[in-house]
This record gives structure tokens, sequence and C-alpha cells, in this order.
């Protein structure tokens, strides 16, 4: 996983995802299923720059991966989300490449996510592929009171 350090603990994997090498062949192309990972917001406002994924298993496939990163309000819902920007893993791309793609700093607020969705599965006979997300973001901090998802605990 690619992150600047200066967002460490501002997003944060959910558990579910991880942040370790995920299949590009899902049969789920395109569901919540197929996530590759998503990273909630904890603390304060972050903008991210760039969006990557790094390819730990070479792609087989008949046609091109492709990933679609997206800004959801709220984590772990799609209600409301929106593409930040969409990755295309062509086949035959061997292992430890990383593919990127430059961003206009989408803004993740706190309790929202960052979420990599395989949205167009390796597909064919010998279909293959893995790959683990990543990004490069840097902090936005507002005013912990004009956050409305920031909520001091008892």
């Amino acid at each position: 996983m690619y992150i600047n350090s200066g967002v460490l603990g501002k997003l944060m994997p959910i558990l579910d995802t991880g942040a370790v090498a995920s299949a590009l062949s899902g049969s789920l192309a395109g569901s919540d299923g197929d996530r590759l990972a998503e990273f909630v917001c904890v603390g304060e406002r972050v903008e991210v720059a760039r969006i990557a994924v790094g390819l730990s298993t070479a792609v087989v496939s008949t046609g091109n991966v492709l990933i679609t990163v997206v800004n959801r309000p709220t984590a772990k819902s799609a209600t409301g989300q929106v593409t930040i920007g969409t990755l295309t893993i062509p086949t035959g791309v061997a292992a430890g490449k990383v593919y990127y793609k430059d961003v206009n700093q989408a803004s993740i607020d706190p309790g929202g996510s960052l979420c990599f969705i395989v949205t167009t599965a390796a597909a064919g006979g010998s279909k293959a592929g893995a790959a683990v997300p990543g990004f490069i973001a840097q902090e936005d901090p507002e005013y912990k009171l004009n956050e409305s998802n920031m909520v001091a605990s008892a």
C-alpha cells in the first residue's frame, strides 16, 4: 500500500478489505464484492492527488481490467459516491508494474471513504491478476467543530 505518511492515521483500511493483494478476476465485477480496498477517513479531511495499483500477479485476460476509484460520503455505502478516476490495466502486464493516475485532488471527509472497485474483471480461460491499491494524499485540515461527522466522545 502506498500512502503519504502525512495521512497515515487519517485514512484507515476497512478490515474486510485490508491492504493485501486482491484478485482481479472476481465474478462480481462492479459490485462491492469486488472491492480491492476501502479506506475510511477517521481524522482530518484529506485531498487525494494520485491513485495507483501495484500488480503482484501478472494480468492474464482477454481484455483490459478496469479499476474504478470512488469517493464515498459514507464508508461502505455506494449512496452518493463520486468517481475519482479509473485505472486501466492491459492484459499481459507483468507483476511488479504500478499503474497510476493523477486526479483533481478529491476531498475525502471524515466518515467518508476512498474505495477501489474492480469494475471489469480479468476474463477468459486462464484469467489471473492481483493488485495492491494505494494513493498519495495530503492533509486538508478543517477545524473539528466545522466537520459535522466529527463528534467528541464523552
